[in-house]
């Protein structure tokens, strides 16, 4: 975790060590990701660097930790706000994950890179960490929605997240191929992690959703509840 000295800095110095950490670790793995690169780019002497963070590791795990806090309050935002069915929530993340994207590029693309990694030296396998977050994190309101009659009750809710959750990984990749976004990491970082105007984004959201709620709607003879 990073030391007093990095707490007490200016919003915007710590905003500019954060970015050029993000930069280092999203076009490198943990292994190859150098902090004298880091240190260089930011003009400070060795030591200086050392007064904010013991190590890389250290260095590391505050930018996860840095991420997972936004998008943690992202997702109690909008899951505890007015939604109209799961599936809206789940646009209505999206969108505001895009937001944030908007204002944080390199934070979205270490996000999206941490996503896929099978072999944090923090984490372990995060996909499937991941999964096991996501099913106990929407466990609650997709049994909400099984007793208002919004999806099925004759399919395992965990299943059911657990596709959700499955198909999700694979949005990303549908637009980059869809709309022929950029390929290399140096490219890509450079714009947002969602580069569409918000009216396109939506569109392919919703259209995304109604797939799911299409597939996880209820029976035209199933009562709500059961």
């Amino acid at each position: 975790m990073p030391m007093k000295t990095f707490l007490n800095l200016s919003e915007e110095r710590k905003r500019r060590i954060i970015d050029a950490a993000l930069r280092e670790f999203i076009l490198h793995d943990y292994r190859d990701a150098s902090l004298t690169r880091i240190i260089q780019t930011l003009g400070l002497a060795k030591g200086s660097f050392y007064r904010y963070f013991g190590s890389k590791r250290e260095l590391y795990a505050f930018l996860i930790e840095y991420g997972k806090g936004n998008t943690s309050g992202i997702i109690k935002r909008i899951f505890s706000g007015p939604i109209t069915d799961v599936f809206d929530g789940w646009v209505r993340f999206y969108l505001a994950c895009a937001e944030q994207d908007n204002a944080h590029p390199l934070l979205g693309w270490f996000g999206n890179k941490l996503s896929l990694d099978r072999n944090n030296p923090i984490l372990g396998d995060v996909p499937v960490e991941s999964k096991r977050k996501g099913l106990q994190m929407l466990k609650k309101k997709f049994l909400e929605a099984q007793k208002k009659g919004e999806i099925r009750t004759d399919v395992d809710v965990d299943l059911m997240i657990f596709s959700l959750l499955q198909i999700q990984e694979g949005f990303l990749d549908y637009l980059l191929i869809k709309h022929e976004l950029g390929s290399s990491a140096k490219e890509l970082t450079k714009d947002p992690l969602f580069p569409l105007s918000k009216d396109l984004l939506r569109k392919e959201l919703e259209g995304f959703a109604e797939i799911l709620r299409s597939g996880m709607a209820p029976r035209k003879n199933q009562r709500p509840g059961g």
